[in-house]
């Protein structure tokens, strides 16, 4: 059947390639505001229970909470004042409202019942059609989230058998082939509208179930001639304008070209309908690790079975790293680089987070968000902003109106917002300058050892300098070549946390740039007359490539120079001053002790200062390298088989993906340099969900006590309090997805305190079931641990939800058991103490 399809797919491709790059979609121009529907408004309270029982909907998080379409009416003059062309939608169909199996609901979208029904709780397919045509109306375009992957969570294999889900509400679908989901039954199995793992010779990423949802049999010709009529429906009923297509990697090649450019396909029904920049873009949450483009060449083959566009998660997942987590900005610039060169980075769908994921604010801050926004507004793509993030909003799921989920009692659509203001000139910023949306970028200069400056150009109609500064402190940018004249004028365009006035390109930058800055600069015509600078410093013994493992001294020469600053890393703080004699080719030199640096890469460069201290000059900024030998602090061991909680009844979730992940055997502290590892020693490490930092079913919260220093005694989102005679006063918070460090500043019971960058790595060895964290001392605004206590807990991460799991009496399959909602959340904990 597989040969077969791949034929007729061929076969249709070929025939109808020029309807393919009709279509190739031009959005370039739209700005994408991204609404879960549950979660927006609530326009009609009439439908928001549809069960006698009331079993479906909640004020809580896995329930339909009673956002509509005519909710989404009702906003339509909000999402445009804030400068919106396009929205997309999460699925509107009928779904299941309630799974008793896993106690949690369908109000998301992604659970189909009926792929041509609108969900009752959400209106009819009439009010649908009114809603497209009230966003057309205000140039808005309308993008539909579909599934061709799964449905909801019909039937199971347990034990070798299939097992048919009786708690379902309302129960089974009524759409077909869809409604042959019972393997017992022969009739229904010989339909093989599902893949029944049980006959799948070679399972592999197309045909096993995506976390337990059923998974569609995409290689039957009737069930792709019906996924293809479900969805295409949209487009001839409701006059839609995009797909945003969910779990895309899940589904064979040879489906989407047949689904998208077939005969009755995605294009040829748009095309119809005089939509000929209908667009289509995939959701494959792929990443690439820094430095490697693996990411990006998956998320380009997509562009080969047929979609115009594709959400850029390796992108995002950079953006997530550098500024949520304080890691190097080159990484934002070699992925920069990389989009740019694989890809027409003009169709790529850009954003920050989505409803899959930590919002961008939860463990971050402000300025961090406004930056990363800054990135996807200033670079080629189309830029696309999750409903709520206008309002500053940190749970993933809650709700803009008063009754809902999280909302605290108020509606949120608050127009005067500050960061509705900011995103709403963003839009503003994007619209007026044509060259973000279609210019070619170059990188000019980013930190290569944390958080620290990125500055690039974007070159088209006009062009334009962006320079970021993602360190809350001053850092310094040397040696930038912006290949313009000497003396070229550039003037302020959009400015955060930079004084506003323009500046005078002297033929090579070197810039301090202000802590937590974005600015945004057009490279004009005009220029102005430089002043030869007098001043001259020189390193004269390092070279390209430096390293060393003893203390060592730089030397050079400077000219008319009353004091030298040796800067290393870009720090503002010198790390020496040398006296000068305002002589000609005068000799200096600095000692350097190693062990005032981290482990591993490091740049220096001189800065010399005149007899007035505002005349100054730079020279070469050099790289070195030192190896620190590693010294044990302290080795501590903790009992195999005590993660059962604080009294010893916890259990852990049914799935089968659980295997004592949370048991912590041991732990270790070692310092190197000004670089502080904690090793956790663990029963097991597993990554089965491929998670990026190399580990899952398991979140460490550790919790570490400064003697010097009142803390907090509350752990946030644990329920519970530090042991006897400790408190906190810096927390990480480790997933295998994210890694962040807060202080006490903001923390209470529901809320993590403020976020400390650069946060630690971690480094996995599954072989020794180890787990690495690396933590600078100067995070912690020390480098002397004495009398300092670390309490390490140990639980898990609901990565839907994003927050940890929930605690029921009964062990479900992704909940614990033996607590309840207020029962505290450790499963295994330990605690260091250094003399």
């Amino acid at each position: 059947m597989k040969n077969f399809l791949k034929i007729v797919a061929t076969f249709s491709f070929l025939l109808i390639i020029a309807v393919t790059t009709l279509n190739a979609a031009d959005w370039s121009n739209e700005k994408i505001y991204f609404i879960m529907i549950d979660r927006f408004e609530n326009g009609d309270p009439s439908n928001d229970v549809q069960t006698k029982s009331g079993i479906d909907f909640g004020i809580v998080n896995s329930k339909y909470n009673g956002g509509d379409i005519q909710g989404l009416i009702d906003r339509l003059d909000y999402i445009k004042e804030m400068g919106f062309t396009a929205i997309w939608l999460t699925p509107p169909i009928a779904n299941q409202w309630w799974d008793g199996w896993t106690n949690y609901g369908g109000y998301h979208g992604y659970w189909a019942r009926d792929f041509k029904k609108i969900d009752e709780h959400f209106g009819n397919e009439e009010l649908y059609k009114k809603f497209v045509e009230e966003a057309h109306k205000r140039d808005i375009k309308v993008i539909q989230d579909i599934v061709t992957n799964h449905t909801a969570n019909y039937f199971e294999l347990v034990d070798g058998n299939y097992v048919v889900n009786d708690k379902l509400v309302p129960g089974k679908p009524v759409q077909y082939p869809f409604n042959n989901f019972d393997y017992n039954d022969p009739e229904q199995r010989k339909v093989n509208a599902f893949h029944w793992a049980t006959e799948v010779e070679n399972p592999d990423v197309y045909n096993t179930a995506y976390n337990e949802l059923d998974d569609i049999n995409t290689e039957n010709p009737e069930v792709i001639k019906v996924l293809k009529d479900s969805h295409t429906y949209w487009i001839d009923y409701a006059g839609i304008d995009g797909f945003r297509i969910d779990t895309a990697k899940y589904v064979e090649p040879e489906f989407w070209r047949e689904f998208l450019n077939g005969e009755e396909g995605v294009f040829e029904v748009a095309e119809k309908n005089s939509k000929e920049n209908f667009l289509v873009y995939g959701e494959a949450w792929i990443g690439s690790n820094p430095y490697e483009n693996y990411g990006e060449k998956e998320i380009a083959k997509y562009y080969d079975y047929g979609y115009n566009s594709m959400l850029d998660f390796p992108l995002q997942t950079e953006l997530k790293r550098v500024f949520k987590e304080g890691k190097p900005t080159n990484y934002i610039g070699y992925r920069l680089e990389q989009r740019q060169e694989i890809f027409d980075p003009s169709t790529l769908v850009t954003f920050i987070d989505n409803h899959d994921m930590d919002r961008f604010l939860k463990n971050s801050n402000i300025n961090s968000v406004k930056q990363a926004l800054g990135i996807i507004y200033t670079i080629p793509g189309i830029p696309t902003v999750y409903y709520g993030t206008e309002q500053s909003f940190i749970e993933t799921r809650a709700t803009m109106f008063a009754e809902g989920f999280q909302a605290g009692g108020i509606d949120h659509f608050d127009t005067s917002a500050p960061m509705f203001k900011y995103i709403k000139e963003l839009n503003e910023l994007r619209d007026n300058h044509p060259t973000f949306r279609n210019g070619k970028i170059d990188v000019l200069y980013s930190d290569n050892l944390g958080p620290g400056p990125l500055i690039y150009s974007i070159k088209g109609e006009k062009d334009y300098l962006i320079m970021i500064n993602t360190n809350s402190k001053r850092k310094y940018a040397t040696g930038i070549d912006l290949g313009y004249e000497k003396g070229t004028v550039l003037e302020p365009v959009y400015l955060m946390n930079v004084i506003d006035k323009p500046i005078t390109y002297e033929g090579e930058f070197n810039l301090l740039l202000n802590g937590s800055s974005f600015g945004i600069y057009e490279i004009t015509n005009a220029t102005k007359s430089i002043k030869e600078n007098e001043i001259k410093a020189e390193i004269t013994n390092l070279y390209e490539k430096n390293s060393f493992k003893e203390n060592f001294i730089i030397t050079g020469t400077a000219s008319n120079s009353k004091k030298l600053k040796i800067i290393i890393d870009g720090k503002e703080q010198a790390y020496k001053e040398v006296e000068l004699n305002m002589k000609e080719n005068e000799d200096w030199q600095a000692a350097i002790n190693i062990a005032d640096f981290t482990p591993g890469k490091h740049t220096v460069f001189v800065k010399a200062y005149g007899k007035i201290p505002i005349y100054s000059n730079y020279s070469d900024t050099y790289e070195f390298e030192v190896d620190i030998p590693s010294v044990e602090i302290i080795s501590v061991s903790d009992p195999i088989g005590d993660d059962n909680g604080p009294n010893g009844n916890y259990t852990y979730p049914k799935d089968l993906t659980f295997k004592r992940q949370m048991d912590i055997t041991g732990a270790k502290l070692s310092k190197v340099g000004q670089l502080l590892k904690l090793t956790m020693k663990m029963r097991e490490v597993t990554d089965n969900w491929s998670p990026s930092k190399g580990f899952d079913h398991v979140t460490f919260q550790i919790f570490i006590d400064d003697p010097d220093q009142e803390g907090m005694k509350i752990l946030p989102n644990q329920n519970a309090k530090m042991p006897e005679g400790m408190d906190w006063n810096y927390e990480i918070y480790a997933t295998g997805w994210g890694i962040t460090l807060h202080n006490t500043n903001d923390a209470s019971e529901e809320r993590l305190g403020e976020g400390i960058t650069p946060s630690p790595t971690a480094d996995v060895n599954k072989q020794l079931s180890e787990i690495t964290f690396s933590i600078p001392y100067s995070v912690l605004n020390t480098n002397d641990l004495s009398g300092w206590k670390f309490y390490i807990t140990t639980y898990d991460y609901d990565g839907i939800e994003a927050v940890l799991r929930p605690m029921s009496p009964e062990a479900q399959q992704w909940s614990f058991g033996g607590g309840d909602e207020n029962s505290p959340k450790i499963m295994d904990d330990l605690i260091i103490e250094i003399k």
